[in-house]
């Protein structure tokens, strides 16, 4: 043991030296790249010919011109790769690597070690010391166990002997410890990484990575992978490293803007956003559900914030109209009439300059009437825009050759003559006047063009009542503040009916939480991205919005849009101790029938503290607040918003606290966080008290869900604060103190 940890720190102290000798080449480079970029700037002209003149003199030019752009094009290639061998080596040097498996290969003799890491290196006699854990070959430590194995590489299988498969836990170039494990779970290094505290922003799960999350992360194969994870089994660690790990397989030919991730809420987003930079990656286009409806829609239409849409899909009650825009039937409704449908005045509004109407809804009916209607509804609009802009440029030319514009265009200023022909007018024939006049009007009429191409002449509005009068037999109103609910049919809307809003660019979609999803949401992802391949994460005892929806219709919505299903299901759960886990088990509906894993077997007992006036509840609940270590994360997390901001301003006198009520943008992290149920979800503390687990609070089947997702929140310690009488849900004999 002595003898090869020795062996492992030369090693280590190697490979360090190694990473600060490529270090300082890169920064030598980097800097004499720097000097020569500088020196080309102020070059660019010499050489260059200013002689125009002749035909050959030009090309000359243009050849000159042409082989600086090469050095320059060049250089920066060559900026660009040892930016990049800088950065990853600067990453490196915090931990060079973190694993090691040694193998032997079929047919040949001897034994190969392999050192893996965040990231490869390569020497500056570019000789391999670690390879990327996105590797083909790092499958073997993440996936099997010791003996007989094989990995993949292309369309190749490479037959191995896995002799050893060793952890390591370093410091730069120093190392602290290491394990010899033969199977991915339960291991001293998984359980330091767990015990640790919690941080600010969620971090990597590279050294650590299971064999039920690594099948997750490197399913290829999957159109559409759908994932069933109890609370805290490491479903969106698992999906960030997905991402890492698409970007590196597919590295030739995916950029990060082809993959979209969607995420819960703007606190989580934050919370998330350090992962991938982490791993030498860049962060792919992220949206919320909200925020994707905000980007999409006409800057005309105002939406409901992020937070009030939260707060309005928390409460308990759902409206009529709530549940048929949310529905799939509406959404199935809505694809019969895109089909065949026939536009009327009604659906059109004006199209005006300065007030002044240009184009009568009654207008824009006729040149309607002018065009083919064998196409579906937005392929005919877009053929109308057309139509009107033809009509209008038709229009312009008339105008340009009247006598009106010849005595206006003669009779310009010469600053109004430099202002809209930048020249003088020289020539005043009829026909140069009327070339003058049309170039006019174009400018001044560019605004009526913009509302043309833009569809501004669509009405959106009137389109959305009239379908929802058609489905319901009811009237419906919508307000100038729409709810998001409203703003996806309206999206819905504009791509059946005006313009189709697909991103043909786009391979991947992960989506978080997606149990919070209606059905029509999903199926307006499947309509913005045809060509992706979907990854859907989620757990149905967390279902605490009205926008809930079971695993079997979404796999059911999936499989109608012609995307096979591949389920798997996450059953061990890692953030929380074994006490904590056994708690919020016991409050899901399936608890009977899954087989819950806990890894942190042992830790402190949930605490219930009971209170009898509402002033003492306030002391202990303080008294805790004031205990905690200063130095974790403690969340204090309340059923709904009302309930936060009460709070808010009961304590904000008393202790410093961050809560999501003073800043949306804030990153929950060190000391006391502030939060309802419906932000907390995702985020993890080391510590958590929930506020008023009273019979009278939490009482309903909705409410075991909070409890169960509020709950799951801990890491270490759990408080449990009521007035009264505890609540029934619980139905637990020993409840601590």
């Amino acid at each position: 043991m002595k003898k090869d940890f020795k062996a492992e720190q030369e090693h280590l102290r190697t490979i360090y030296k190694e990473l600060l000798v490529v270090k300082k080449k890169a920064e030598k480079v980097l800097n004499q790249h720097h000097k020569e970029g500088t020196k080309l700037m102020l070059t660019m002209k010499d050489g260059i010919s200013r002689d125009i003149s002749s035909y050959s003199n030009q090309l000359e030019t243009f050849s000159a011109i042409e082989i600086k752009n090469r050095e320059i094009d060049q250089l920066n290639m060559k900026h660009d790769s040892w930016a990049y061998r800088l950065d990853t080596v600067n990453r490196l040097l915090k931990e060079p690597y973190f694993g090691r498996i040694d193998l032997e290969f079929e047919n040949e003799k001897g034994v190969e070690s392999f050192y893996l890491g965040v990231n490869s290196f390569r020497t500056l006699e570019n000789e391999d010391r670690v390879i990327d854990w996105r590797a083909p070959i790092a499958e073997l430590y993440y996936n099997q166990d010791l003996g007989k194995s094989s990995y993949k590489i292309q369309d190749d299988r490479v037959y191995v002997n896995l002799v050893l498969r060793r952890q390591f836990n370093l410091k730069k170039d120093q190392l602290i410890d290491y394990y010899d494990t033969s199977v991915a779970i339960n291991d001293k290094l998984l359980l330091q990484a767990l015990s640790s505290n919690s941080s600010e922003y969620m971090q990597d799960i590279t050294a650590t990575i299971q064999k039920e999350q690594n099948e997750i992360i490197r399913d290829i194969k999957s159109h559409t992978l759908l994932v069933n994870g109890i609370a805290g089994s490491g479903k969106t660690s698992a999906v960030l490293q997905r991402i890492a790990y698409l970007l590196y397989q597919y590295r030739q030919h995916l950029l990060p803007e082809d993959v979209v991730l969607l995420a819960p809420n703007p606190v989580f987003m934050n919370y998330i956003s350090k992962v991938l930079p982490n791993l030498g990656e860049k962060n792919p286009s992220n949206f919320t559900m909200h925020q994707l409806i905000n980007f999409q829609l006409p800057n005309s239409y105002k939406l409901e914030n992020q937070f009030a849409y939260l707060k309005r899909i928390a409460k308990s009650t759902v409206s009529k109209q709530a549940n048929v825009l949310r529905s799939e039937a509406f959404f199935t409704f809505l694809v019969k009439k895109m089909q065949n449908y026939s536009f009327k005045s009604t659906d059109f509004k004006a199209i005006k300059r300065r007030e002044k109407e240009i184009f009568s809804p009654q207008d824009i009916v006729k040149l309607y009437t002018e065009i083919p209607k064998t196409q579906i509804a937005n392929k005919q609009v877009q053929a109308l825009a057309k139509h009107i802009k033809q009509n209008l440029d038709k229009r312009l030319r008339k105008k340009a050759r009247t006598q009106k514009m010849y005595d206006k265009i003669t009779q310009m200023t010469e600053a109004e003559q430099k202002k809209y022909f930048d020249e003088f007018i020289k020539n005043d024939s009829k026909a140069r006047i009327a070339v003058l006049a049309y170039q006019y009007l174009k400018r001044i009429y560019r605004k009526t063009v913009c509302q043309i191409e833009n569809f501004h002449w669509v009405n959106l509005k009137v389109l959305f009542c009239d379908f929802y009068k058609e489905y319901t037999k009811e009237e419906v109103i919508l307000n100038d503040e729409l709810t998001v609910d409203e703003g996806v049919i309206l999206l819905i809307i504009w791509h059946f009916f005006v313009m189709s809003l697909t991103k043909r660019n786009v391979r991947f979609v992960l989506v978080d939480e997606v149990q919070d999803y209606s059905p029509i949401q999903l199926r307006l992802l499947l309509e913005l991205y045809p060509r992706a391949s979907f990854t859907l994460l989620g757990d149905e005892n967390q279902a605490i919005f009205q926008t809930y929806i079971d695993f079997s219709t979404i796999t059911e919505i999936f499989e109608k849009a012609g995307n096979s299903v591949t389920q798997k299901n996450l059953a061990t759960s890692y953030r929380s101790n074994g006490p904590i886990t056994a708690l919020f088990k016991q409050l899901a509906e399936n608890h009977k029938t899954i087989n819950v894993v806990t890894i942190q077997e042992t830790g402190d007992q949930p605490q219930f503290i009971g209170a009898k006036t509402k002033e003492d509840y306030e002391q202990k609940l303080i008294a805790i607040l004031q205990h905690l270590p200063k130095d974790q994360s403690t969340a204090l997390i309340t059923k709904d918003v009302k309930q936060a901001e009460y709070l808010n301003k009961k304590l904000m006198k008393v202790l410093k606290i961050h809560s999501f009520t003073k800043s949306t943008a804030h990153v929950p992290g060190i000391g006391i966080n502030l939060l309802p149920i419906s932000i907390a979800k995702g985020l993890e503390f080391d510590n958590v008290i929930l506020h008023d687990v009273s019979a009278e609070n939490y009482h309903s089947k909705h409410d075991k869900k909070l409890l169960y997702t509020g709950i799951s929140r801990g890491m270490k310690k759990i408080f449990l604060l009521y007035k009264g009488s505890k609540s029934h849900l619980f139905g637990i004999k020993k409840a601590g103190t």
